[in-house]
C-alpha cells in the first residue's frame, strides 16, 4: 500500500519538477550570485546529461585529437556511438554534478577534487589537458543553454571551473611525482616514455631551452637555421624560447600517440617534410636526438635507469 502510495505521489510531482525547472528564464537568472547561477543553469543540463557529455568529450577531441589516445574507446568507430566514450562521459558529468552540488560546501568538496585530481595522473592527464576540458564545458554549457548563456552564466561557469581546476591541478602534478624508479620495473617502452614524459611537462619551458641550448653546444652552425640566431643573450631570447616551446609540444603529441602509431606516421611524415623548407638536412636529427636524451637525463635524475634511455632512444629512433 504505501509503495503504491509513494509511487502515485512521485508520477505527480516528477513531473511538476521538470516542468518548472524549463520555466528558468533569463529574467529569472538576473540578481542570482555565481553560485546560484552554476547550480539553476546545471538544472537544464542535467535533464539530458548523456547527450551533453558525448558533447563535451566531442568537443574535446575536436580542440586536442591527439587526446583520444589517452581512453580506452579509442578504437571504437564511429566514436560518437561509442559505448564507452558514452559510460566515461557520464561520469564525467556526473562528477562535474557532484562538483556542482558540492559549492555549497566547498571546504568538504575540496578533498574530494584533489583526490580526483590525484587520482588521473596514472591515466598520462597532463596539466595542460584541464585547460582543454574547461574549454570544452564552456562551449557545451552554452550550446546546452541557449539564450539562458548570458554574460553572467558565462562567468559564473568560467570561475567556477577557475576554481576546481585551482583545486585538481596541483593534486594532479604532486601525484605525478610519485613516480619512483621502482614504480618504473617492469613498464614496457611505451609507458615508460609516457610516464617519465608525464614528469617533464610539468616545466616544459624550461626543458625545451635547455634541448636548444644543448643543441648549440653539439652543432654551434645549426643557430643560423633560425630567426633568432642574433638574439642576445641566447638563453633569454624570446624568440628561441617561443620555438622551444613548441617543439617541446610537438614531442608530446608524439608520445601522447605512441598508443596509436598507424596514426602518427603520416604526421611525423608531413612534419619531416616541412622543414625540408628551412635548410633542415638529415644529419639534424641526430643531433636533436642527442640533445633531447641528454635535456630528458638532467631533467628525470634517478628516474633516467638504464630501461628509460633504452625506450627513450628506441622512441626516438
Amino acid at each position: 500500500a504505501w509503495s503504491k502510495t509513494y509511487a502515485t505521489i512521485q508520477k505527480v510531482m516528477e513531473p511538476a519538477l521538470i516542468k518548472a525547472s524549463k520555466q528558468v528564464t533569463v529574467a529569472s537568472l538576473r540578481g542570482k550570485g555565481p553560485m546560484e547561477l552554476v547550480q539553476t543553469t546545471w538544472s537544464l543540463v542535467v535533464e539530458d546529461l548523456d547527450t551533453h557529455g558525448v558533447k563535451l568529450f566531442l568537443r574535446i577531441f575536436e580542440i586536442a585529437p591527439q587526446a583520444l589516445q589517452l581512453f580506452s574507446f579509442k578504437d571504437e568507430v564511429p566514436l560518437e556511438q561509442s559505448a564507452g566514450m558514452r559510460k566515461h562521459a557520464a561520469g564525467v558529468m556526473k562528477t562535474v554534478g557532484d562538483a556542482v552540488a558540492g559549492l555549497s560546501d566547498v571546504k568538504s568538496l575540496i578533498p574530494v577534487l584533489e583526490a580526483l585530481g590525484g587520482r588521473h595522473a596514472k591515466y598520462g592527464v597532463q596539466a595542460e589537458h584541464f585547460g582543454i576540458v574547461g574549454q570544452a564545458l564552456l562551449w557545451t554549457l552554452e550550446q546546452g543553454l541557449g539564450e539562458l548563456w548570458t554574460a553572467e552564466v558565462a562567468d559564473a561557469w568560467s570561475k567556477t571551473y577557475a576554481t576546481i581546476q585551482k583545486v585538481m591541478e596541483p593534486a594532479l602534478i604532486k601525484a605525478s611525482k610519485q613516480v619512483t624508479v621502482a614504480s618504473l620495473r617492469g613498464k614496457g617502452p611505451m609507458e615508460l616514455v609516457q610516464t617519465t614524459w608525464s614528469l617533464v611537462v610539468e616545466d616544459l619551458d624550461t626543458h625545451g631551452v635547455k634541448l636548444f641550448l644543448r643543441i648549440f653546444e653539439i652543432a654551434p652552425q645549426a643557430l643560423q637555421l633560425f630567426s633568432f640566431k642574433d638574439e642576445v643573450p641566447l638563453e633569454q631570447s624570446a624568440g628561441m624560447r617561443k620555438h622551444a616551446a613548441g617543439v617541446m609540444k610537438t614531442v608530446g603529441d608524439a608520445v601522447a600517440g605512441l598508443s596509436d602509431v598507424k596514426s602518427l606516421i603520416p604526421v611525423l611524415e608531413a612534419l619531416g617534410g616541412r622543414h625540408a623548407k628551412y635548410g633542415v638536412q638529415a644529419e639534424h636529427f641526430g643531433i636533436v636526438g642527442q640533445a633531447l636524451l641528454w635535456t630528458l637525463e638532467q631533467g628525470l635524475g634517478e628516474l633516467w635507469t638504464a630501461e628509460v634511455a633504452d625506450a627513450w632512444s628506441k622512441t626516438y629512433a
